[in-house]
C-alpha cells in the first residue's frame, strides 16, 4: 500500500513583498524560496500585484496600491484581516510566518494563537518609531519614545498585546533585540541574521574606483531614510560624481525638487523601482554605497552591497555596526547627528582611491556570513523544531 506524504505547509505574511523594495520584500523572497527548495508547501499573502517568482510558490496578492490615503488605510484596517483569516483557513497552515509588524499580521498572530499554529513574527520596526518617521527623529531610547504622549502609549500598549501572542520573535540585532524586551517583557526572541542567495561575483569591475565616482543608495523614499541630507552634503563635493537612488516611495518628488534647487539634475539619477538583476549590475559598477537612515536594525542593502563588494559610508545608528566585524574595513560609520561629518568623510574620496579597494576587498570577505548557505540548516532546524514543540 503506497502512503503519501503530505509536505508541510507555510504560510508567509509579507504585506511588502517581491518585486517590492526594502528589506522585508528581498527578505520575504529569499524565505519563501529556501522553504519551497526544501520540501515545504508555501504560500504567500501580499498587498500589491501577484508578481509570481517561482511557480511552486502560491502567491495571494490583495492587489493594494501603496501609499494610500487615511480612507483607504481604514477600509484596509477593516476587510484586511477578514481577507487573511479566510486565507488561513483556507490554507490551515503547519506555521505562519509574519514578515514585519503590520496590523493584518497581528490579528493573524492573535487568531493561530488560539487555534494552536505555531508562528514567528519577523520583527523589522514597531509602531511608535514609523509614527515618528516623518520627523526624521534620530533615536535609540525607545523606552522614552513609548511613553512620549497618549498616542505612543496607545500604540505601545497594543503592539505589545498582539506581539506577546506569537511563539517566537525573530530579530537580526541586538538592536532590535533590545526593543523587543521593552516592548513585549519576556517574549522567546531569536536573534538570526538575514541571510541571501545573490547570484556570485567572479570578477568586480576595475573601473569602479576610477573617476567619475559613483555614490549609489537604495531605501524605500520614506522620511527618516534621510536622503535629502545625502543630496545636499554630496552637492558640496568638488569633484566629478554621480549618485544613483533606486526606490520609490512619499518622498520621491520633494528628492527631485531638492537636486533641481541645488543645480546637480546632471548628476542625481532616481530610477524607481528596477529589477533584481539591474540592481546588482549597478552595484557591480558602483564605487561607494551611501546610507543616512535615522534607524535601521541590520538593512538587507547593506548585505547586496558587501556581497557585491562595495565600501560603506553610513549613519552609524541601530544594529548597522553589529553588521560588521570590530574595526572592520569595510565600512565608515558616521556619527548621525552632524551631516559635517558625513561631508568630512567623502570630501577626499576622489584622492583615496587606494583605500577604497581595500574596503571593497574587506565587504567581499565580510558579507559571506549572510550567505544563505552559512544560515539555511539553522533556519531550518529552528523551524522545524518549533513546530514539532507545539504539536506536541
Amino acid at each position: 500500500m503506497n502512503t503519501r506524504i503530505e509536505k508541510q505547509k507555510v504560510l508567509l505574511f509579507s504585506p511588502i513583498f517581491y518585486p517590492d523594495t526594502g528589506g522585508p520584500a528581498i527578505q520575504g523572497k529569499f524565505l519563501a524560496e529556501m522553504l519551497q527548495q526544501n520540501g515545504f508547501l508555501v504560500y504567500v499573502i501580499k498587498f500589491g500585484p501577484n508578481d509570481l517568482i517561482n511557480s511552486d510558490i502560491n502567491i495571494f496578492s490583495l492587489n493594494w496600491l501603496p501609499n494610500p490615503d487615511f480612507g483607504e488605510r481604514l477600509y484596509r484596517w477593516l476587510i484586511g484581516p477578514i481577507i487573511s483569516t479566510f486565507y488561513l483557513f483556507k490554507i490551515r497552515p503547519n506555521l505562519v510566518i509574519v514578515n514585519s509588524v503590520f496590523w493584518n499580521g497581528m490579528i493573524m498572530g492573535l487568531i493561530c494563537r488560539l487555534v494552536r499554529i505555531p508562528t514567528i513574527l519577523k520583527f523589522a520596526g514597531d509602531w511608535v518609531f514609523e509614527n515618528l518617521t516623518t520627523h526624521k527623529k534620530l533615536n535609540v531610547d525607545f523606552e522614552e519614545i513609548y511613553k512620549e504622549n497618549i498616542i505612543n502609549k496607545l500604540l505601545f500598549r497594543l503592539e505589545k498585546y498582539f506581539v506577546s501572542k506569537f511563539n517566537v520573535v525573530w530579530v537580526i540585532s541586538n538592536f532590535r533585540k533590545k526593543n523587543v524586551e521593552l516592548l513585549t517583557g519576556k517574549p522567546r526572541i531569536w536573534l538570526q541574521n538575514n541571510f541571501h542567495n545573490l547570484p556570485e561575483v567572479f570578477k568586480p569591475n576595475p573601473n569602479r574606483f576610477k573617476s567619475p565616482i559613483v555614490f549609489v543608495t537604495a531605501a524605500r523614499l520614506i522620511p527618516h531614510k534621510r536622503i535629502d541630507v545625502l543630496i545636499d552634503t554630496l552637492s558640496k563635493l568638488n569633484y566629478d560624481y554621480k549618485f544613483i537612488i533606486v526606490g520609490e516611495g512619499s518622498e520621491i518628488s520633494n528628492l527631485r525638487e531638492l537636486a533641481s534647487s541645488l543645480n546637480i539634475n546632471n548628476k542625481v539619477f532616481f530610477l524607481g523601482k528596477i529589477s533584481s538583476n539591474l540592481l546588482y549590475q549597478i552595484l557591480i559598477n558602483s564605487t561607494v554605497y551611501l546610507s543616512w537612515s535615522a534607524e535601521e536594525g541590520a538593512p538587507n542593502a547593506f548585505i547586496e552591497a558587501m556581497h557585491f563588494g562595495l565600501p560603506i559610508f553610513t549613519a552609524n545608528v541601530g544594529g548597522i555596526s553589529e553588521m560588521f566585524e570590530e574595526d572592520s574595513k569595510a565600512v565608515k560609520l558616521i556619527n548621525p547627528d552632524e551631516s559635517k561629518d558625513l561631508l568630512d568623510s567623502i570630501v577626499n574620496l576622489d584622492s583615496s582611491l587606494e583605500e577604497l579597494k581595500i574596503m571593497s576587498l574587506s565587504s567581499l570577505k565580510e558579507g559571506k556570513k549572510f550567505l544563505r548557505s552559512e544560515n539555511e540548516k539553522i533556519v531550518l532546524d529552528f523551524i522545524q523544531n518549533l513546530m514539532q514543540e507545539v504539536k506536541q
